[in-house]
């Protein structure tokens, strides 16, 4: 019989986006990531007009008050600036995913504007300017690996190992060139993005960060499917407590999105079989 053993293909899973431009789902992460490529062609055709968006405490002083807000719009066309956008846009998203795009657009406002506004007061020297998505890229990487320990990257090394060899050779580069100012911007950043996260109702774990109110905080609900779409995973789950990670969570996603894209045959056998693990897991059997 015809189309009796067709396979369906599961839509591609959409984002809880502000709006959507084609098939793009625009949320805060990819709007940042779109604002930073177009401050890429702003540097190759006005590069002097471009760097008043580096943060500067004493520019800010001199009453450059914009560049509080406009630091993490800097961008130069450099390999090295491509691949901290593809890892925002990662990492960006996993955290967007996890307390919604509102209370994460609060988040990343306020780790780039207060840590800016304390180094302005505090007027260090040297000051040698702070721009670039990089600090709130690893602040973020901070944020998901304390609050998943067990995840692991490349080779099966923990992320945190990632996150604090990241940190430390930050540390290490401000020290060398002696940027007391950057260091110390870098260090705060990290530490509103952990004490915002917990608000957020992640890093569970890490008592000594003190919330306010007290309690857990709600987690969004899930986007909306879209119209005349598919629910890629549902089923009797829902409603039951949860017997899976927000991380394998994720790797499914990740698993649906390939094949999506390229099609079943596209998963090696040992992915098959971990989708077939994971599924039967999410379905609580």
């Amino acid at each position: 019989m015809p189309g009796r053993y067709q396979f369906s293909m599961p839509e591609r899973r959409s984002r809880d986006g502000w709006f959507r431009i084609g098939s793009i789902d625009i949320t805060t992460t990819a709007l940042l990531v779109i604002l930073n490529i177009a401050s890429m062609f702003w540097y190759a055709f006005d590069k002097a007009s471009q760097t008043n968006l580096i943060f500067y405490g004493a520019g800010v002083r001199a009453g450059d008050v914009w560049r509080i807000f406009t630091w993490p719009l800097y961008a130069r066309p450099t390999v090295w600036v491509a691949i901290t956008l593809v890892f925002f846009w990662f990492v960006g998203h996993i955290v967007e995913e996890r307390i919604g795009r509102g209370r994460y657009t609060i988040l990343l406002a306020t780790m780039t504007i207060l840590p800016a506004l304390l180094v302005t007061l505090l007027q260090l020297e040297p000051d040698v300017g702070v721009d670039g998505l990089n600090l709130l890229a690893l602040a973020l990487l901070v944020v998901y690996a304390l609050d998943n320990p067990s995840a692991t990257a490349w080779f099966g090394i923990p992320i945190w190992v990632f996150a604090a060899v990241y940190v430390g050779l930050m540390v290490l580069q401000y020290i060398g060139d002696g940027a007391y100012e950057a260091l110390l911007m870098g260090l705060l950043v990290i530490v509103v993005a952990l004490v915002g996260a917990r608000q957020c109702g992640m890093l569970e774990q890490l008592d000594f960060i003190p919330r306010m109110g007290g309690g857990r905080t709600k987690r969004p609900s899930q986007p909306k499917p879209r119209k005349g779409g598919q629910t890629v995973v549902s089923g009797p789950w829902e409603g039951s407590t949860p017997t899976h990670s927000p991380l394998e969570e994720h790797e499914l996603n990740l698993l649906l999105d390939k094949i999506s894209e390229q099609g079943i045959d596209a998963l090696s056998k040992p992915e098959k079989a971990r989708l077939n693990e994971l599924s039967k897991k999410l379905r609580g059997r």
